[in-house]
């Protein structure tokens, strides 16, 4: 595999997981929003079904982030031979 090659790949990876974490993102703060209705209409049901479809959502996304990308938090680290929350590009090493 040549250098271009190489580097189209990473910016493939690095577009994947920028994508990923923004539609993870987005269903985990509509999530949190219903979340914040919920405590002001805690009878509205379908209210607690959209809770529910987004908050579900939210934990597939981070669970498929996860698998492909490495944990999203420290807490997230299931590995018990090597601390592989390092491992991970950092937030500005995507810059």
């Amino acid at each position: 595999m040549n250098e271009n090659q190489m580097t189209s790949d990473n910016k493939t990876q690095s577009n994947d997981r920028a994508s990923l974490l923004k539609k993870l993102g987005a269903y985990a703060f509509a999530a949190y929003d219903w979340n914040l209705y919920l405590d002001t209409h805690p009878d509205d049901k379908d209210a607690i079904a959209m809770f529910h479809k987004m908050s579900d959502r939210a934990t597939e996304l981070r669970d498929e982030f996860q698998a492909r990308f490495g944990p999203l938090t420290a807490a997230a680290s299931q590995d018990m031979e090597r601390w592989n929350w390092i491992d991970s590009p950092w937030p500005w090493e995507h810059m």
